[in-house]
This record gives C-alpha cells, structure tokens and sequence, in this order.
C-alpha cells in the first residue's frame, strides 16, 4: 500500500519536474551525468539493468543567481538515444565525462559544446601512483592538484576574473602538463596502463581546455555527480526499482527531493505542501510557484509569482 501511495504521489508531481526540465534545458550551461539502477523485469523473476541520467545546474562557483536544480530521467538503456532525448532542445555548455553518447550529441546537435572532466583524467592516475615505482602517475597528479590551488583562489569570483587567473596561471600549466604526457607517451609501451591514461587525457584535450576560456566551466562534474551519489545508497538500501515505470517514478521524485536539499528546503515540508496543492488543483500557469527555489523565497509555501517566472 505504501508503495502505490508513493506512485500515485510520484504521479502527482510530474508537471513540476516536467517544467523544472525545461527551465534547466534554457540554460547556457549544464552538467550531465548518468549511473545504474536495477529495476525489476516483470515475467523473469529478476532485476534487469536500468539506468539513471541526470542534467544539473548550479551557477554559485561563480556568483551565477540562477538556483540550483537537478532533473533525473530513468531510461532502459546507457545508449546515445537517451541522452538525445533527456537533452532534446538543448544548446549550450554541456560539462560531462568522456562517455560517447554525450560525443555523439555534440557532433549531431550543432550547438552544443562540451567541457571535459579533469577529475576522470585523475582517477587513471591515482591506482597507477599507489604503486612505488609510479613516477610518471605521481607527477601527473600533483600537476593537476596545482590546478585546483588555482581554483581555490578564484572560487565564488565572478567569470572574468576566473578567466582571467585561469588564462595567467592555469594555462601555462596545462599546456605543459598535456605536452609533457605527450613526451612520456612516446616512451611507454602502447598496451601499459600509463599510456592508456595518458591517451584518455589527450585525446580529450580540447574539452578539458575549455575552463580555461569560460569563467562559468567548472574543473569537474562534481555538481552532478554529489546528485546521483544517493542512488548509490538506494542500491543498497531499496534494492531495485519496480519496473521501468518505478524507475520513472523515483526519477521524478528524486528530481525534487536533490533540487530541495540544493536549495537549503526540507524535502518533507515541501512534498507535504506541494502535494496539497497539487491535489486540490494547482493551476498549471503557476506550476513555477511551486519549483523548490520559489517555495523557499515564499517562506516554506509557494511565492508569489514575481521572481519565480521561468526563462
């Protein structure tokens, strides 16, 4: 019985995070990210691999006022497809890892740029650096650790200054770092997992670039990725979803309990007023009252609908 309240609340909220998607998708600029989540396979007697995307935005590293927001879309798969359809009319910054689907959308949505990560060059180093004789893997990490001293400083700044301390100081540093990778990969053994950490780096040269020209780009997914760190717990914890429609639902609801707590509300208190507004019939030309951001600025209830207007 719980569970079918719980869909028919997950019902319920759908025009919300519906609507929190396309103000999310009129941003100049998006993280995106995607993780697994099993989900039942009705008539197999098993859980099947479902998978969960998500697109975020959060402007505060660089002073941006647009609130923070994170939408979770479940689809079947990890192919191209899915990301076309999570990311359909969206143009700007996309800051991603290397996967291809986010590549494919790229070269088939003009429009569309992507910003690398350079935490996911790291993690090719950081196994490699435990070992003792991991000169190369050590080097590199601390090369790109001076990358985030750099960042430290300029955190909260707004986007010409961070251009121009990433133009003065990171820069040259990463022309050096990607150029010195180039030298030591032509020393190493093509198959050794040095050179296949050092060619991930190079060969996404341009996307891990980008920051250095946008005083918006961040370093790092990390915005995304804090996101989707409960589904790891619900892994755990719930097991799987119900079938693809469960994956829908606890996408939907997931979108707003993320986007409340990004936004200092208590995902209780809101679910508790929104739900009755939803139900007693909220008018869908005000659905904007109701995004988490809107219903905080009204004192834990909807605003008022000055200053809550989507783009």
């Amino acid at each position: 019985m719980l569970a079918d309240w719980t869909g028919t609340g997950a019902l319920e909220i759908v025009p919300v995070v519906r609507r929190m998607r396309e103000i999310l998708l009129a941003s100049p600029r998006l993280f995106a990210d995607e993780t697994t989540m099993p989900v039942l396979d009705p008539g197999r007697g098993k859980t099947k691999k479902g998978f969960a995307w998500a697109i975020a935005r959060d402007d505060r590293p660089w002073g941006g006022t647009d609130p923070p927001a994170v939408v979770f879309h479940y689809a079947p798969g990890r192919g191209a497809e899915h990301a076309k359809a999570l990311l359909a009319g969206y143009r700007g910054i996309l800051q991603c890892d290397g996967y291809g689907a986010y590549k494919t959308l790229a070269v088939e949505r003009e429009g569309i740029t992507l910003a690398f990560c350079w935490p996911h060059v790291r993690r090719g180093f950081i196994e490699l650096a435990k070992g003792k004789t991991a000169p190369i893997a050590a080097e590199t990490l601390r090369r790109i650790a001076a990358l985030y001293a750099v960042e430290a400083e300029v955190r909260g700044k707004p986007p010409d200054i961070r251009r121009t301390a990433r133009q003065e100081k990171s820069h040259p540093l990463v022309e050096d770092l990607l150029a010195w990778l180039s030298a030591q990969l032509a020393r190493l053994p093509g198959s050794s997992p040095t050179a296949e950490a050092i060619r991930y780096a190079l060969n996404h040269r341009e996307g891990l670039m980008r920051f250095l020209n946008d005083g918006r780009v961040e370093l790092d997914t990390n915005t995304v990725e804090r996101a989707i760190r409960p589904i790891c717990l619900s892994r755990k914890n719930a097991l799987f979803a119900s079938g693809d429609d469960g994956g829908a639902r606890w996408a939907a609801v997931a979108s707003l309990v993320e986007t409340c707590k990004l936004n200092a509300v208590d995902p209780q208190r809101y679910f508790t007023d929104v739900l009755t507004h939803l139900v007693n019939g909220w008018p869908n030309s005000r659905i904007d009252e109701l995004m988490p951001w809107c219903w905080a600025a009204g004192t834990n209830g909807p605003a008022s609908s000055e200053g809550c207007e989507g783009p």
